[in-house]
């Protein structure tokens, strides 16, 4: 967890670098920053295994709900990437277009939220005390990472579109029963 957080400063860095010179990330930083989200995510379902109960036990009425709620946070994550349309835009090798439909109507994020919904529903399903720690870590770095290096990046390159665009989207999610966000989810 230490270790990650400790990476992912000058990850932040060298992201930020790349956006201002080359208006996107270079494939270098691109294979740090996937290696970065896919450790931490290793890390924290690790430790749900291994230090599954120190919370509480775990049982049916904690695996079933921890299971949901990982489930529901793969499939935004499926949904986010269904969206770019582009497997280079995930990592931010490919920065022509401002996703603003499927998901990211609803989200400005959503790949990071089903992060940390699989990290919650793998701490709550095993009653890991550790892997909720690693939740929190988790949206804490991704929080500052958003703010810090990716918006003003998006600010710059999209301008008035990407202002009007966080006026309509959450940074992070919109509760909304519309008909239109139970098509989207229907037709994921």
């Amino acid at each position: 967890m230490i270790a990650n957080a400790v990476l992912t400063l000058p990850m932040a860095v060298l992201v930020k670098r790349d956006f201002l010179r080359l208006g996107h990330v270079s494939l270098p930083v691109a294979v740090w920053t996937g290696a970065a989200m896919h450790g931490h995510a290793i890390a924290t379902f690790v430790m749900a295994w291994s230090d599954s109960g120190s919370a509480y036990s775990p049982t049916l009425w904690s695996l079933v709900p921890g299971g949901l709620i990982f489930t529901f946070g793969a499939y935004i994550i499926y949904l986010g990437r269904k969206a770019y349309g582009d497997r280079k835009r995930v990592y931010g090798l490919k920065e022509n277009e401002l996703i603003e439909h499927g998901i990211y109507r609803r989200s400005r994020n959503p790949q990071y939220l089903g992060y940390w919904l699989m990290f919650v529903g793998a701490a709550s399903g095993s009653g890991s005390l550790l892997a909720f720690g690693f939740a929190l870590v988790f949206a804490l770095l991704v929080h500052g990472y958003i703010t810090i290096v990716e918006e003003p990046h998006l600010k710059r390159h999209f301008g008035a579109d990407y202002t009007l665009y966080c006026q309509r989207v959450a940074r992070y999610f919109r509760i909304d029963a519309s008909e239109d966000l139970k098509k989207e989810l229907a037709d994921g």
